[in-house]
């Protein structure tokens, strides 16, 4: 499985709540589908949220991301692989993410 996180527009008329599902105090501006693949099991979620929890989720696909590629690398690296690019990318992705 890979992780993912789709953000949808929806009509705030029908089928939607009015709050964000995941903190209950803002109101919803977005339908989302997270899929995370932890350890030893798959995570799926899916609901309505508001903006400052949709960045969280963001920021949550991202720290899955960064430990499956740092496991990726530790292995590669056991097999004396280069894992340099590894390195760039995760720099680069959290170079958008956290931009300073």
């Amino acid at each position: 499985m890979q992780n993912s996180l789709h953000f949808t527009t929806f009509d705030p008329l029908r089928d939607a709540p009015e709050f964000c599902q995941l903190c209950g105090k803002r109101p919803s501006l977005f339908h989302f589908e997270l899929a995370i693949q932890k350890l030893t099991e798959n995570c799926r979620k899916k609901g309505f949220c508001c903006h400052i929890c949709a960045t969280r989720l963001v920021r949550t696909l991202e720290r899955s991301e960064s430990r499956q590629w740092s496991a990726e690398a530790a292995a590669l690296k056991a097999d004396d692989f280069d894992t340099a690019e590894f390195h760039e990318r995760l720099e680069s992705l959290r170079s958008v993410l956290d931009p300073k």
